[in-house]
């Protein structure tokens, strides 16, 4: 490869046809080398994507069966199960915890690198509501799936460099016929054109169609061949331009000076003299007005510029100075110039250059270096109260940790101190109406029932202030959810319980089909369950009670504003909106338990959730007509 390169690209060793090989193959080499990572990049994803598909089918096959097995405490079921989880692909670790995180069952060997985790809560229907009893986390090793990447980046490489060499090759042979060629004849044309010896029109090797317009390369030889015939022109253009130049910059505002430096005469234009001052009439052209009208300090330093281009150092002049005004005053002037004259030694006989008033710009340099200084002093400010702001949300972070420790210190005490003794009670009123019932009269048999009934009515109270007390703690799960779909399985489940207590009567339920939301699906689903039995609950006293479920656009309350809001309607006992603002609270409930059962926490509970989701909830009724609650919730991600 290396011998083929070196005939196509001539003999030089910075040949054109060599530079162009390996810019090609480089090229090629990167282009193939960044293909590849993008190919893998995406069969990466695509192999992650796969391993997450498969937790969450596996999630939704095992999940009901775990709960079960995990109610039961069947921890030999539970190991069954998890084995089975395990030989799926890339399957490395599973185990189920306890909704107090204690560990019952696992399977695998756990590992803490190149893994995908992925965990669900397991819960089981107790009493009409669900309850969380623990959670499954499965573990998914990556190193199948870096192998098989691993095996497909040496198939891609191989393949990929046959063909970058390949097409590297047919390239630089086809610009060697078709351009490096002609490219030689054209270097020496213009070697010949502009030694000024007689070249003639220049002519390249190839056959051209009659009628057909010339590729790049003709352009140039028609470009170099006209050249020759205006370079005469540029000439006579070039010198009439220099006389010309001293007015353009005069226009322009700058002042000229023309040092002759055999002779120390200088000339000075009407704008230089102006820019301090004088009439043109006033300094005479000699270096000693320079000398006299520049600062000391400053002339030290001009003259030192001015040694360096006398001895042919440097073909520049460039200073800011100070230039004393007539008025007394001092200007800051920048002055450049470059020589344009030397004798036969090299050395500078001539220099022009200019003189502009900078006085303005050094001013606003100034100004702006001052407001530098006081916006660094506000900074210093901002940085020590940043400091103290910071100190002070640790300071409540501190606060708010120690305040959710003791929250769930207190709902652990609920949970285990405030069931027993309602178990007891339940339990011996029970006995009591078993064993001496037939000794009690209607009205003892009635209060032993009412004791009953409440110490049940306070187990469900605890069940749902627990539930209320968790929502503010648990972490969401943000994804898409289709509510349309959620709905219709909850009404399904409605119908369901009410055969269940066998009633006869059947719900109306109207659900609008494709309506999707952003949120934690298991969330939605605690609000959706929530409006809907609320919703069944104060219309089953109607003949033919009707429940529906759409969205709307509608005018937010609060802010006024036209929102796109979901809603659950019924035709039932509906409420006075004087006592609206009642709804959303704890305990609180617009209708005697004695006619509608419930606890008072389940709207409180919709609420915390939508405000968690970035929306609002607000109601809309009246007595005997029925109740609209809307809700809206975070836009897409």
């Amino acid at each position: 490869m290396r011998s083929l390169l070196r005939n196509l690209g001539g003999s030089g060793a910075n040949s054109l046809g060599r530079r162009i090989a390996i810019a090609i193959l480089m090229f090629s080499s990167v282009v193939t080398l960044v293909s590849t990572v993008f190919q893998l990049a995406i069969d990466y994803k695509r192999e992650i994507s796969d391993i997450e598909t498969q937790m969450t089918q596996i999630q939704s096959s095992y999940e009901e069966s775990l709960s079960s097995s995990l109610w039961v405490t069947s921890i030999r079921d539970l190991e069954l199960q998890l084995n089975g989880i395990l030989r799926l692909p890339d399957m490395q670790y599973a185990e189920v915890r306890t909704d107090q995180g204690a560990l019952v069952a696992k399977a695998g060997q756990a590992i803490s690198t190149h893994v995908i985790r992925h965990e669900f809560p397991l819960h089981f229907t107790h009493r009409q509501s669900q309850v969380n009893i623990g959670s499954v986390l499965i573990v998914a090793n990556l190193e199948g799936v870096y192998q098989r990447l691993r095996d497909k980046v040496v198939v891609i490489l191989i393949t990929q460099t046959i063909k970058t060499f390949l097409v590297s090759l047919f390239i630089l042979m086809l610009f060697q016929y078709m351009v490096g060629r002609h490219l030689k004849k054209i270097a020496l044309f213009s070697d010949r054109l502009f030694a000024g010896s007689k070249a003639g029109n220049l002519q390249l090797e190839r056959k051209t169609r009659p009628g057909i317009a010339g590729d790049e390369l003709e352009q140039v030889v028609g470009a170099l061949n006209a050249m020759q015939r205006r370079l005469d022109q540029f000439v006579e253009d070039l010198q009439e331009s220099e006389f010309r130049w001293k007015f353009a910059l005069e226009g322009a505002g700058d002042g000229v000076w023309d040092l002759n430096l055999v002779t120390n005469e200088v000339v000075y234009s009407r704008r230089w003299k102006e820019m301090l001052g004088y009439r043109e009439d006033e300094l005479p052209g000699t270096l000693d007005t320079y000398t006299r009208l520049a600062h000391p300090e400053d002339a030290a330093r001009a003259f030192a510029q001015l040694d360096d281009n006398l001895a042919g150092k440097t073909d520049f002049f460039s200073i800011e100075q100070r230039m004393l005004c007539k008025d007394g005053s001092w200007k800051w002037v920048m002055s450049r110039g470059m020589v344009v004259e030397k004798n036969a030694e090299g050395k500078a006989t001539r220099m022009i250059g200019t003189h502009t008033d900078i006085s303005e710009q050094l001013n606003a340099a100034e100004e702006m270096r001052t407001l530098l200084v006081e916006n660094e002093v506000a900074r210093a400010e901002l940085r020590l109260i940043n400091d103290s702001m910071e100190k002070q949300v640790q300071e409540r972070t501190a606060q708010l940790e120690t305040a959710n420790k003791e929250l769930e210190a207190f709902s652990y005490s609920v949970s285990h101190d405030l069931r027993s003794p309602l178990r007891g009670i339940d339990g011996w009123s029970l006995a009591l109406q078993e064993d001496y019932g037939p000794h009690l009269d209607a009205t003892g048999q009635e209060y032993l029932g009412r004791v009953r009934a409440e110490s049940q009515r306070m187990g469900q109270l605890i069940d749902d202030m627990l539930q209320f007390s968790r929502l503010g703690r648990a972490a969401l799960t943000m994804r898409e959810v289709d509510l349309s779909d959620l709905a219709t399985t909850i009404a399904e489940r409605i119908q369901e319980a009410q055969q269940g207590e066998n009633e006869q009567r059947q719900y109306n339920f109207v659900i609008s089909p494709g309506l999707h939301a952003w949120g934690d699906k298991r969330l939605l689903e605690v609000v959706l369950t929530n409006l809907l039995e609320n919703a069944a609950k104060f219309s089953k006293m109607k003949e033919l009670p009707q429940i529906t479920f759409g969205c709307v656009q509608i005018t937010e309350p609060l802010s006024q504003a036209a929102v796109q809001a979901f809603y659950v309607k019924d035709n039932g006992a509906g409420f006075d909106m004087r006592y609206a603002h009642k709804l959303f609270g704890v305990f609180q409930r617009l209708h005697k338990a004695s006619e509608f059962s419930g606890t008072g926490i389940g709207l409180a509970t919709v609420q915390r959730i939508v405000f968690r989701h970035g929306g609002h909830i607000w109601a809309d009724s009246a007595q005997g007509e029925g109740a609209t609650f809307y809700f809206t919730l975070k836009e897409f991600q």
